[in-house]
């Protein structure tokens, strides 16, 4: 190996001479490696030092031979190179910054020289001139975003966005040296051209066979995301188009759950995944972008329901978790960009096809299938469009059960009520007494037949080298019918004072069961949920400035039609006839009367309640005649949310010295939403006002069987493990026959001696909200933000910082009803219609404006170019609730001598958003020969103003009493007695009030790694991990009473809502030729939903899943074809349930530990989906 050095030295001129004279084309061919040189791995370890002793150990340890001419490397330093590399790669690697390059002029021979952009400088007499194109997959010719350039001798490098497109400001003339890395890649050299004109669109292609580049699939698709994330001036966690494919997963939610620092959450009623949480913090505190513009909710909703958003149509998903100035300052949870292809991403044409359909192994639970195409086409070279449509019909069907209990049944000493129980008394009360009286059980089965319709539609075009646009539309639609028949088995209890025997006698308040009292319940939801929108966006560069603007509008809107029906069965109080004696527990209270204190249900295996009845007990449970309609009420909603943006950047490109940019932006947008109701305005069915409703005569019963037949029928519950067990359910065809029916029980005949009417018939439909209190109230919630920020970027040596401020200056305004009631002091309560002539009762308008400022500030040091360390600072917001901003003003006066206060309760558009200081520390080492990354950060969030934690305090304030005299007007002056304040009327206002802010905090842990170390097969498998640990401190309000029986309201440090402590994935996949596969298990830790003074809160338990999705890719003569094979939730067998809510002492600080499970959710357990795509 000395040898080598030595002919090195020796044939160092001749050398030089040979590479200065030789031309160009064979300075293209030589500077590849060789494919045995590219792929050997050598292990070096060079520190830094002089370049010439360097070169010498180099050789020795890579068996290389180094050609150069002593003159060449005298005085010139390396900062050396460590590691397992190719050996063109970690030559590479050694030279940087010494201002040589290589050439390999055979197998494993290399021939050191000076770039051709300095010998330009040197010798020839020529201008600067740009340098743009675009890095592309040479098999594909798609572009590489993420990739560095770096020109050869000088200090320029740049990052190719997205789209793969790279620009220099100003290149030296010549024909410079271009160094090109890819992760996953060998680094490779191209030579630019001197040419100014073809300078203006250079193309460059990384890779020479299709082999060397995965085009699709996992490997592929995390090269290209872990190339971006490398680069990226924050942190960020990019999920690209198959690597987003590769989860076994259909809707974005469920997919993005796979990303360290995420959780998802699930739909109450499907159990699918619809939102998600970043890092403790939910769904409302994380801001949606689609094509570069924010999504909107509908309703009072912030919340974006992801489940509508279908995997495939998507190019890439980012997920910034650090944001920069130019980023929206509303992402306290981080800012999620999902970004649709491109018409120029497809190549030249490209037209596929997809059809996949997905069963559970128990097939009763329903079906689902999906079929999706695109159709795309290069129209010029450098016009594009792409259209997408995609196709889901759902058919499921799922259980869900809950228990109603008194927990605890039996109350302390000299206690009848717990909500008069002082906080400092925690559960259990009594050791003796830790259990619960479970008193009923519900039992929902519940069919959803559901059409996800997704169109979308692109033109990119660059118009020119310097100036490309973008325009995307999309639509997505959601119909979907759920009916939820809602069977109730529960027994009415008493509060008796009786012995305990459990406390050795002792008197005690203790809940007894009563009756069985059971009830049928329907819910039809007929819902269409829609998302339109609509964006142009554009780039211009010219010289050392790039240009970027955006303008886009957006439309969603959530519709539904539901109707809702109650039967109440008739009370039956022979509690010896119906529980069965094996289970029943019977105590004699105080009298020696005989109390059943327990064992009414029993738990199956599985750990459902199951009533514990005699024959008899469940033949009156089955009976339909034995139920009576209550009422039949029809709900709407109507919630539409309309937004604009125009949106506008410029960068200058310095380039020289400290200064890398400096970047100037502005955004306007404004967005509407309306709602059909103020106070109900949701789609939580449960909680809407009705526009017509049917209430019974109280004392007149109306038995089901008065409406006909078939309108319930006995099913088994054997699916959900309730083997034996059969319940009545009501029918949706019922729905249609009552409401039919009911209009003529609604008046009496006066020609008969029967009193017909049975039910109480109300149309809210017509009624006037200022004239009826019982009309639906619509109401209006309009923002406006302008925003302005500053952002540059210098570079010290290895280190660069990112910083800047953002402004944002919004106005909310809401336009609500207001209202006075008043009672005087004689106790007279004045009628509505005195307001309504005196024009008080009215609609108005309550706006406020904010005005925050968001500093940012992120250091980044790579010490190598695979190897980032950031730390950072970023102050971020989280908009105030909307139900906050529009919530009805009401005035109410009570001139009561015991009472004598005035209150006004209005909305707060002036309330302060969340603040959120974000303090970051993340360090990730990159393997350069195939993706993968070791990840580890961590995190420290400090907020204030907490929206999660609003009070309604009323506050004194004086100023009440001036701002009612003014409002009652004249009326004040006909009708004294109205306002007949004295000396000691209190004047109170209720305003919702942001409570105290808190701290998150915690850790990511990220590993992915090809094993292609590995001998043989063993190569081919790869293993993705990450671990997140999240820590809330937040200060959560709870009511309570004192020790001296005050109410109270309790300030106690708890973690936020939906917050998971621990999240993890593992994952092998396995790829090799056109197979590859994935098995992925996923873990959520539990999270709180409510807190209970008393320690007894009520939490969402962990859940884990594991899946396994396999495809492979057959190649044909007009294109390709994949076949796939998914499944989802192989753990869990189909009357295996999901508890979805529990009362535990997990989240607070007693000493006791208990887990009572409430909610259980069936929904078929684990499901396969087989799939086959076509692509031409």
């Amino acid at each position: 190996m000395q040898q080598g050095i030595i002919q090195g030295i020796l044939l160092g001129s001749a050398a030089g001479l040979a590479i200065a004279i030789a031309s160009p084309a064979a300075a293209q061919q030589t500077s590849q490696p060789a494919e045995a040189s590219a792929r050997a791995l050598v292990n070096v370890d060079v520190e830094a030092q002089e370049l010439d002793t360097a070169l010498k150990l180099f050789a020795r340890q890579s068996g290389a031979d180094i050609l150069y001419a002593p003159d060449l490397v005298r005085g010139r330093k390396t900062d050396g190179v460590s590691g397992s590399y190719r050996v063109a790669h970690a030559l590479t690697r050694l030279l940087r910054g010494t201002g040589l390059v290589y050439r390999e002029v055979s197998h494993n021979v290399f021939a050191l020289r000076v770039p051709a952009a300095a010998n330009a400088e040197q010798s020839v007499d020529g201008a600067a001139a740009a340098l743009s194109g675009r890095v592309v997959n040479a098999s594909s010719g798609a572009g590489l975003p993420g990739a560095r350039l770096k020109v050869a001798g000088t200090p320029l490098e740049t990052i190719t966005d997205q789209d793969g497109r790279f620009h220099f400001p100003s290149v030296p003339a010549g024909e410079p040296e271009i160094w090109v890395e890819y992760l996953g890649q060998p680094p490779q050299t191209v030579v630019a051209p001197s040419d100014s004109q073809e300078r203006r669109d250079f193309a460059i292609t990384v890779g020479q066979t299709a082999d060397q580049i995965v085009v699709r699939g996992f490997r592929g698709s995390l090269a290209r995301a872990l190339n971006q994330q490398l680069n990226a001036a924050n942190n960020t966690t990019v999920v690209s188009s198959d690597l987003l494919g590769s989860f076994p997963a259909e809707t974005v939610s469920e997919a993005l759950r796979r990303v360290p620092g995420v959780a998802f959450g699930r739909g109450d009623d499907t159990g699918e995944g619809s939102r998600i949480t970043v890092r403790g913090f939910s769904s409302e505190a994380i801001n949606i972008q689609l094509n570069g513009l924010e999504l909107q909710g509908t309703g009072f909703e912030r919340t974006i329901d992801l489940s509508g958003f279908l995997a495939d149509n998507i190019s890439q998903i980012t997920i910034h978790k650090s944001l920069l100035p130019s980023h929206e300052a509303n992402g306290s949870g981080g800012l999620v960009e999902i970004e649709t292809k491109s018409g120029l991403d497809y190549g030249d044409f490209q037209f596929s096809l997809g059809l996949e359909g997905e069963l559970g192994f128990d097939r009763d639970f329903g079906e689902e299938y999906q079929v999706n195409a695109v159709l795309a086409k290069k129209l010029t070279p450098s016009f594009g469009v792409a259209a997408t449509v995609q196709y889901r019909k759902t058919d499921r069907l799922n259980y869900d059960a809950g228990i109603s209990d008194y927990l605890p049944p039996v109350l302390p000493d000299g206690y009848n009520y717990i909500f008069y129980v002082p906080a400092s008394m925690q559960f259990p009360f009594d050791d003796a007494m830790s259990g619960r009286l479970i008193n009923g059980a519900n039992y929902s089965r519940r069919t959803r037949e559901e059409e996800n319709f997704t169109a979308s539609f692109n033109a990119a075009w660059e118009i020119s080298d310097t100036t490309t646009l973008r325009f995307d539309a999309q639509r997505i639609q959601v119909d979907q019918l759920t009916n939820t028949a809602r069977t109730t088995a529960s027994f009415l209890t008493s509060a008796i004072d009786m012995p305990i025997p459990e406390l050795d006698g002792e008197v005690r308040r203790r809940q007894v069961l009563a009756s069985l009292r059971p009830n049928l319940a329907l819910n039809v939801k007929d819902i269409r949920t829609t998302q339109n929108t609509l964006s142009l966006r554009g780039t211009t560069q010219l010289d050392r400035w790039d240009f970027k603007y955006k303008a886009g509008y957006s439309f969603a809107r959530s519709k539904s039609n539901n109707a809702n029906l109650s039967a109440l069965g008739n009370t039956q109080t022979s509690l010896g006839a119906i529980i069965d004696p094996d289970t029943g527990v019977v105590h004699p209270d105080g009298d020696g009367a005989s109390r059943f204190v327990d064992g009414a249900f029993v738990l199956a295996p599985n750990g459902l309640p199951i009533p514990s009845l005699t024959a008899f007990g469940f033949d009156l449970l089955n009976a339909t005649s034995e139920y009576n309609l209550t009422s039949a009420n029809r709900t709407i909603t109507n919630s539409p949310t309309e937004s604009y943006i125009l949106e506008g950047s410029a960068r200058y490109l310095s380039q020289s010295g400290l200064l890398d940019y400096v970047e100037f932006g502005a955004k306007y947008d404004r967005s509407s939403r309306k709602s059909a109701d103020d106070l109900f305005a949701s789609t939580s069915v449960g909680s809407l006002a009705s526009i017509e409703s049917y209430l019974r005569v109280f004392g007149k019963e109306t038995g089901l069987d008065y409406f006909g037949e078939g309108l319930a029928s006995s099913l088994a519950l054997g699916d959900i493990g309730a083997g034996g067990l059969t319940l009545p359910f009501l029918l949706e065809s019922s729905v249609d026959r009552i409401f039919e029916i009911l209009p003529s029980l609604t008046q009496d005949d006066p020609s008969t001696p029967f009193d017909e009417q049975r039910f109480n018939y109300t149309d809210t439909r017509g009624l006037d909200p200022i004239n009826d209190p019982g009309a639906l109230t619509p109401a209006r919630t309009k923002e406006e933000r302008l925003a302005a920020y500053i952002e540059g970027k210098v570079e010290f040596g290895r280190f660069d910082l990112v910083g800047g401020v953002r402004m944002e200056r919004t106005t909310r305004s809401g336009t609500t009803l207001s209202t006075p009631s008043v009672r005087t002091a004689d106790n007279v309560v004045e009628p509505r219609e005195t307001f309504v002539g005196a024009g008080l009762v009215e609609f108005s308008e309550l706006a406020g404006t904010q005005t925050t400022w968001t500093p940012s500030a992120l250091l980044n040091y790579r010490p190598v170019d695979n190897v980032v360390a950031r730390l950072s600072y970023n102050r971020t917001t989280v908009n105030p609730s909307l139900r906050l901003i529009r919530r009805p003003r009401a005035i109410h006066i009570d001139l009561r001598p015991t009472q004598n206060r005035v209150i006004l309760r209005e909305a707060n558009p002036d309330l302060k958003p969340t603040t959120t200081d974000n303090y970051e520390f993340d360090v990730a080492y990159y393997f350069r020969d195939t993706p993968g990354l070791v990840r580890a950060g961590v995190f420290y969030k400090t907020t204030s103003n907490n929206f999660t934690n609003v009070f309604f305090n009323d506050a004194d304030d004086g100023s009440v009493r001036q701002e009612v005299l003014d409002y009652f007007g004249d009326l004040a002056t006909a009708r004294p007695e109205l306002v007949a304040f004295d000396d000691g009327t209190q004047f109170l206002r209720n305003r919702p009030e942001n409570g105290e802010g808190g701290k998150i905090y915690g850790f990511e842990l990220e590993l992915i790694r090809q094993l292609d170390f590995l001998p043989g097969f063993l190569g081919d498998f790869g293993v993705l991990g990450n671990l997140t640990y999240t820590k809330g401190d937040f200060p959560t309000l709870v009511l309570g009473r004192n020790d001296a029986g005050d109410p109270e309201t309790f300030s106690i440090d708890r973690a936020l809502a939906d917050q998971a402590a621990w999240v993890y994935n593992a994952s092998l996949n396995y790829q090799r030729g056109g197979f590859e596969g994935r098995l992925i298990y996923t873990y959520q830790d539990a999270s709180v939903k409510t807190f209970e003074v008393h320690g007894l809160d009520t939490i969402e338990p962990d859940y884990a899943t594991l899946d396994l999705r396999l495809s492979y890719d057959l190649p044909i003569s007009f294109g390709d074809l994949t076949v796939y094979l998914q499944g989802d939730d192989l753990l869990r067998d189909s009357d295996e349930p999901s508890l979805r809510s529990a009362v535990s002492s997990q989240f607070n600080d007693g000493p006791a530990d208990f887990f009572y499970p409430g909610n259980f959710q069936f929904t078929g357990g684990r499901t396969v989906t087989a799939g086959i795509r076509a692509r031409f």
